[in-house]
């Protein structure tokens, strides 16, 4: 580490672990206090008004979100990092059998391919540790701790938040990146970047036209009620009709709003998988297939309900002819009840 010039000694590390951009941020920025504490208002009257739906996590992890300086009381700086782990990349690799061409087929949102972004940041973090040098306590967070990662980055310049609420990098200008941060037990030079985004989100309502659900709505907190991403990754149970009908032929998050971000000619890159494959193969060899991958997180049989609904909403005979099979078949009494709902 060479704090006679941190700033380019942690570009140089960030690029040598294969992150995107990196800041660094002491513990007390006046900035970085006060937009916490703009913040933690906002965050309160979205838990209050419930449009966190049921992740109820959030509500039990706010008082930890909403002091850093408690929650990590060693750390007098905080590394941030922005990465993409190939998200968006059409060569990046996903672990599923390739459907055949007259399968039916749901969807993975793009960002499910190659490892779990979760384990990428944390490698990243855990080499940066080791670039740091020895004697200095650390602690890393990607997306799981009780932590603002997209403040923290935006205070460090690495990017602006979109009208889709994800992190927008300069020089790309899209929200396919994800964040991680390594609080440290010792003061480093402030390394704070000015972003300079290409295209401005208050001239651009590319996200906002493009979500299917009406989940974003301008100048306004995203409805996670609404979101495809919540409905088939978060929200427990069963899928009501309506957000049965909202979901579509999604299986496992959406990409409706970051592949449009900045607005360009799409390109699919969403995962097909086979439904048939998805609801008859062992939920062994399936967990076999997706472990090390986002998919993961949701589990086998919440991408089997997500299938149900997604056989439900194409209203085919094929479809109505595998959902017979798996209500026949399936010893889950989550499906068997998702399949009974309609």
């Amino acid at each position: 580490m060479n704090l006679d010039n941190f700033s380019g000694w942690l570009e140089e590390a960030s690029r040598e672990i294969g992150a995107h951009s990196a800041a660094c941020i002491r513990m007390d920025n006046r900035l970085l206090r006060l937009r916490i504490e703009e913040n933690n208002v906002q965050v309160a009257n979205w838990l209050k008004l419930g449009m966190h739906g049921e992740m109820d996590y959030l509500e039990r992890m706010f008082s930890e979100k909403s002091n850093p300086w408690k929650t990590f009381p060693f750390a007098k700086s905080v590394i941030v990092l922005a990465f993409t782990n190939r998200w968006g990349d059409s060569s990046a690799t996903h672990p599923f059998p390739v459907p055949a061409s007259d399968a039916l087929v749901g969807y993975l949102s793009a960002y499910a391919r190659e490892t779990d972004y979760h384990l990428t940041g944390q490698t990243m973090l855990s080499q940066l540790t080791e670039l740091l040098g020895e004697n200095i306590h650390t602690e890393a967070t990607v997306d799981t701790a009780a932590v603002y990662e997209r403040l923290f980055a935006t205070v460090g310049g690495l990017g602006l938040v979109g009208s889709n609420t994800l992190l927008r990098v300069p020089d790309s200008g899209t929200t396919r990146f994800f964040i991680g941060c390594l609080f440290v037990d010792i003061e480093l030079p402030e390394v704070i970047h000015q972003p300079k985004i290409p295209l401005a989100c208050d001239s651009c309502c590319a996200c906002l036209e493009n979500c299917p659900t009406g989940a974003i709505q301008s100048g306004q907190p995203i409805d996670a009620r609404k979101c495809i991403s919540y409905l088939t990754i978060e929200k427990p149970g069963t899928l009501s009709l309506e957000e049965g009908k909202l979901i579509g032929n999604w299986l496992f998050g959406c990409d409706d709003c970051t592949m449009i971000c900045p607005p360009q000619v799409e390109v699919d890159m969403r995962i097909p998988v086979d439904l048939e494959w998805l609801l008859k193969t062992s939920a062994a060899e399936i967990r076999r297939t997706i472990k090390g991958s986002a998919s993961a997180y949701a589990g086998v049989t919440q991408l089997r309900r997500n299938a149900v609904v997604a056989l439900k909403n194409m209203e085919t005979p094929r479809a109505l002819d595998l959902l017979q099979w798996v209500a026949g078949n399936s010893g889950s009494e989550l499906i068997r009840r998702q399949i009974d709902l309609w």
